[in-house]
């Protein structure tokens, strides 16, 4: 199957921000930043807990193959990695919809290592809060207003309608298949006057300088890991859709912020080049974290080409002459009014849900 048959439809249109200017230094070298290559609610039991293991990574068990990233310890590693990104996106904030001084119950949606929801467990002792996902990787040691279950964010819920104050979720790009579904259930499950946060991001990349190569590697593995998604059904690139789906479910009160990415630690501010150096670290993982399976499993590469395709746009990524970035879309908050944000790189959506449902008064 040749690349150019694979097409992952048209791009989205981003919005035209102040560009991000590289630091001088260092930059006309030949050197790289590195110099080496760094290859529905279930309990817990045995079948859940004997993962799936492709390719050198290991894979959830429960709903096998619904979710095409990884769960291994070096997964956990990149994702506790990224919420200290997004601490830093959101200038040390958990999160940044109002949801006042006492919350008493908070559900984190697809909670991976469970770090957001046990950081929230300990800033809001008087909220019971529930993490869920189809991997029970969570630590046991947690606080005791949290606990963790498994479960599918793509099934119906089973959480009693009009029972949170908080729902967040962060990174579900590429696991669901029905996001209106999954608002919708968000909607349900939260109070009149609840707030949701998402967080979610841009599966592709640009420059303001024209330094990204029309023909690489990098571009060429997003084509296909986009092209990939969008054949089963699991877009990735949703981040810039959200807005439009959080308000036509019912939500009030949209507004939408988009920041800037880098990945690499170019820029010469000094604050996104410290987010350049932690998402380049990151990166060292992501490619197979995010492709591997998705090459291999759809797009039909062996597994030697996917890794060799992973590995070219790392050393590209490497490159100080480089100067990408992405959008990610930051909290879209909604509540009994809706307040939506994104950050480029990181879309967030922030919304209320109204203090009088809109399906009580049909």
């Amino acid at each position: 199957m040749s690349q150019s048959e694979e097409n992952p439809g048209p791009a989205p249109e981003y919005p035209e921000l102040s560009p991000l200017e590289a630091g001088s230094s260092q930059d006309d070298s030949d050197e790289d930043y590195f110099s080496n290559d760094v290859s529905e609610t279930t309990s817990l039991n045995s079948s859940i807990l004997d993962y799936e293991y492709e390719n050198g990574l290991r894979y959830h068990r429960y709903r096998q193959g619904s979710y095409p990233m990884p769960n291994d310890e070096t997964e956990q590693d990149r994702l506790d990695m990224m919420h200290h990104i997004y601490l830093m996106l959101l200038d040390g904030k958990l999160h940044i919809a109002p949801i006042g001084d006492n919350p008493q119950k908070i559900l984190d949606v697809g909670t991976g290592t469970g770090i957001w929801a046990i950081d929230i467990a300990n800033e809001y002792p008087s909220a019971e809060v529930i993490g869920t996902d189809l991997s029970p990787i969570q630590p046991q040691w947690v606080p005791p207003n949290c606990r963790f279950e498994v479960d599918d964010a793509a099934s119906p819920w089973t959480f009693a309608p009009d029972s949170f104050d908080f729902i967040h979720s962060r990174h579900l790009s590429g696991a669901l298949a029905d996001w209106p579904e999954y608002i919708k259930q968000i909607y349900k499950a939260l109070k009149p006057g609840g707030w949701m946060q998402l967080s979610e991001y841009a599966t592709d990349v640009t420059s303001d300088d024209n330094s990204y190569p029309k023909e690489c590697s990098i571009r060429t593995y997003l084509h296909l890991m986009n092209s990939a998604a969008n054949k089963i059904g699991r877009v990735m690139n949703v981040g810039h859709t959200l807005k439009g789906t959080v308000e036509e479910t019912g939500f009030a009160h949209v507004s939408q912020k988009i920041l800037k990415l880098p990945w690499a630690p170019w820029p010469s501010d000094p604050k996104m080049k410290e987010l350049g150096r932690f998402t380049l670290l990151n990166c060292e993982t992501s490619f197979e974290a995010f492709g591997l399976a998705l090459l291999t499993r759809v797009i039909g590469m062996s597994a030697d080409e996917a890794l060799k395709l992973c590995q070219d746009a790392r050393k590209e990524l490497r490159n100080k002459r480089i100067h990408i970035y992405n959008f990610q879309y930051p909290p879209l908050f909604l509540s009994g009014y809706f307040t939506a944000r994104l950050i480029v790189g990181s879309y967030v959506i922030v919304a209320q849900k109204p203090l009088e449902d809109k399906e009580e008064d049909d």
